[in-house]
C-alpha cells in the first residue's frame, strides 16, 4: 500500500491521497459487508469506532504526507516506532503484561530504527534537510496516532465482526475527507486507476489481517512482526523508485528482523 500511496504522490496532496485510500477501500468494504450482513456497533460502541476513525485519519495523513518527503524505506523505519508504543499502551490500557522475548524484540526493532535513522541525523544541515525533517516529523507524529489505532484494534476485534469494522472504518473516513479533497484535488490519469483500485485492496487485506491477528493474540506480540515490511520496503523501494537500500538500511533490517525471530521463538 505505501508503495503505491508513493507511486500517487507526485503534484497531489496528503488529503487527496487519504481520500484516495479510503474511497478505494470502501468498495471492497461493502462488498464484503454486503455479503456476511454483520450487525452494526450498538450505540455505545460507536464512540470508540470514532476514536479510531479520527486517529486513523491522522495516522494516514501524516504518514502519507512522509512518503511525498522521504525515501519509501526510511517512511516505513519512523513508523516503526509505533509497534513500541503499542506495546507500551498495551500494557497501560489492555493489562497486558509482555514477557522477556517481546521486550527483546522490541529492543532490537528500535535499534534498527535508530541505524536506519542516523545517516539522516547527521546530514541535518545539508540543503534539503529542511524538507526531511519536516517528512521525519510527520512520520513520527503517525506512529503516535497509529499506536492508538492498534490497541483500539485489539478492544473492538472482542466486541465487533471484522466485516463491521473493515466497514466502519472505511465509511467514515470517505464521508469525513469528501469535501476537504475536493479541495485540493489533482485529476487522476486513466493510466493511474489501476494503482487506486490496488491501494482499495492492498489497504483491505491489510487491515483484514491486521484486526485477525488482533482477535486472536496480545496486541504486543502482534505488533513486533510488522517490523518485517521493512524489508520489502527497501525492495520495492529500489523496484519502483530507484532508491538504492545503503549499508545502513540493510544493518537496520537484519536488527529488525532479529527482533522478530526472538519473537516466534517465543
Amino acid at each position: 500500500m505505501d508503495a503505491t500511496v508513493k507511486s500517487l504522490a507526485p503534484g497531489r496532496d496528503a488529503l487527496q491521497l487519504t481520500f484516495l485510500r479510503f474511497a478505494s477501500g470502501v468498495v471492497f468494504a461493502l462488498a464484503l459487508w454486503g455479503w456476511h450482513r454483520t450487525p452494526m456497533p450498538s450505540r455505545a460502541d460507536w464512540g470508540s469506532h470514532g476514536l479510531r476513525v479520527v486517529l486513523l485519519l491522522v495516522s494516514l495523513l501524516g504518514y502519507f504526507h512522509a512518503l511525498t518527503l522521504l525515501p519509501l524505506a526510511q517512511a516505513v523505519a519512523m513508523g516503526y516506532t509505533a509497534p513500541i508504543l503499542v506495546s507500551l499502551l498495551a500494557m497501560l490500557v489492555l493489562h497486558e503484561r509482555p514477557s522477556r522475548w517481546i521486550w527483546a524484540a522490541l529492543a532490537l526493532g528500535a535499534a534498527g530504527v535508530l541505524v536506519a535513522l542516523w545517516p539522516e541525523l547527521r546530514r541535518a544541515g545539508d540543503a534539503g534537510s529542511a524538507a526531511r525533517i519536516e517528512g521525519l516529523a510527520s512520520a513520527a507524529l503517525a506512529a503516535v496516532a497509529f499506536s492508538g489505532v492498534m490497541v483500539l484494534a485489539r478492544r473492538q476485534a472482542q466486541r465487533d465482526s471484522l466485516w463491521t469494522i473493515l466497514l466502519v472504518q472505511n465509511l467514515l473516513p470517505v464521508l469525513l475527507l469528501a469535501g476537504p479533497a475536493a479541495a485540493v484535488w489533482t485529476p487522476i490519469a486513466p493510466g493511474e486507476w489501476p494503482a487506486v483500485v490496488l491501494l482499495g485492496l492492498f489497504a483491505t487485506v491489510g487491515l483484514l489481517a491486521l484486526t485477525f491477528a488482533f482477535s486472536h493474540l496480545e496486541a504486543s506480540r502482534v505488533a513486533p512482526l510488522e517490523y518485517t515490511s521493512f524489508v520489502w520496503a527497501a525492495l520495492l523501494g529500489y523496484a519502483l523508485f530507484g532508491e538504492v537500500p545503503t549499508a545502513w538500511t540493510a544493518a537496520s533490517a537484519l536488527l529488525i528482523v532479529g527482533g522478530c525471530l526472538l519473537l516466534l521463538r517465543r
